[in-house]
């Protein structure tokens, strides 16, 4: 009798564990159209780094952009995201525009970011250009400038850049 119990409560626990972190589905978004990597706890987990980034109390849109990139829009701002998995462990790699905002003196809205590898970023914006690169691991990446701010003296400087994928 005390088997029959163990093993009961031995299945009601893998029952349990087995939906721990790894649910696909969430009340504002179809997980079928968000990449493969994706399911609600990461996607909380991207919301509140965006709310936070973004400076943004209201709801976010999500988009998917493609190979673990996903941009956030909400409040007349937007920002854009990739989420890095390695060995089962994931963690979002911010926007590199949020560093480049502060470095270039220039509005978010005016940047443009270009990625050049996996780990380095050039962001242009205002007549200004310079070139980040990826920190740390999984978690905890933050963007670090990586050259000098220069004059960008390329055609597009005029114009006001729109955010491209990391």
């Amino acid at each position: 009798m005390n088997l029959s119990r163990w093993l009961l409560a031995g299945m009601g626990m893998a029952v349990l564990a087995s939906g721990c972190g790894g649910r696909r589905s969430h009340p504002k978004v179809d997980f079928a159209q968000m990449g493969p990597s994706l399911n609600a706890k990461r996607y909380a987990n991207l919301e509140k780094l965006a709310a936070k980034d973004l400076k943004c109390a209201e709801e976010l849109t999500p988009t998917y952009l493609g190979e673990n990139q996903y941009q956030m829009s909400g409040c007349n701002a937007e920002g854009v995201y990739e989420l890095r998995c390695r060995v089962g462990q994931c963690g979002w790699v911010p926007d590199v525009r949020a560093r480049a905002e502060f470095d270039l003196g220039c509005p978010r809205s005016q940047l443009s970011a270009t990625r050049i590898d996996d780990a380095t970023a050039g962001v242009t914006g205002c007549g200004k250009r310079a070139t980040y690169r990826a920190l740390g691991r999984t978690y905890g990446v933050n963007w670090v400038l990586n050259s000098a701010v220069t004059e960008d003296s390329s055609p597009a400087a005029d114009t006001a850049g729109a955010a491209a994928p990391l």
